[in-house]
């Protein structure tokens, strides 16, 4: 897990931007390098999450303790869009959300599941075991549980062409702010940087939601 050093309350308009990537990813993962090379004046914190759930789970809670949420903003993709969605009262960015990771799990039970980046403990796979789908399918049935502090501040972006999961209707269910891009499940450089950026940086005005123009065009209530 790389970390840079944590910005100072006075430091100008810079931002912690914490990083919570896919299933059987990293801190390292292309989408993590590319944030922390094109925001170089942010603290992007960009942590391996555990597989367990409930490990996972307390990830969020140290990230919590660590950071403010008025200088805070969470980014995640797929099952870390899942993660983010749980940092309640954090301004947030959910790129295809993937809300069911159980279902994914379910469809490889039994299997060692590769690790596509470096982990920094160095674990070059992971087993899908009964107990393993298990914890997601718990910690799923209770992700809505308790009410958003701060639904407002929550964006929700969709790849138009996204070839693994659509949970688009269940994130309209509990927040109000999404948008389409040209893009699948998976980002590439274009969409980090002109998708994924433009919007952190909107996102980082306090009154990105007070009739400020969204950045990609088009944004739905």
């Amino acid at each position: 897990m790389e970390r840079k050093t944590k910005v100072k309350p006075n430091a100008k308009s810079n931002m912690n931007i914490i990083y919570l990537h896919g299933l059987a990813s990293s801190g390292q993962s292309n989408t993590a390098k590319k944030l922390r090379e094109l925001l170089p004046d942010d603290n992007v914190v960009t942590p391996d999450i555990p597989v367990c759930p409930i490990e996972a789970l307390q990830l969020l809670l140290s990230l919590a303790g660590e950071y403010r949420t008025d200088d805070t903003i969470v980014v995640g993709t797929s099952m870390g869009a899942m993660y983010a969605c749980q940092m309640k009262g954090y301004r947030r960015i959910l790129v295809n959300p993937a809300f069911h990771v159980s279902g994914l799990l379910k469809e490889n039970k039994g299997k060692q599941l590769q690790f596509f980046s470096k982990r920094e403990d160095g674990h070059e796979s992971f087993e899908v075991t009964e107990s393993l789908i298990r914890e997601f399918e718990e910690m799923e049935a209770n992700l809505f549980y308790v009410d958003d502090m701060n639904p407002e501040g929550v964006i929700g972006l969709f790849g138009g062409a996204d070839e693994v999961c659509d949970c688009r209707d269940e994130y309209r269910e509990h927040y109000s702010y999404w948008s389409t891009f040209p893009g699948g499940h998976r980002l590439n450089e274009g969409v980090i940087k002109n998708i994924i950026i433009p919007v952190i940086n909107w996102m980082r005005r306090p009154d990105h939601t007070s009739g400020r123009i969204f950045p990609l065009g088009s944004i739905h209530l």
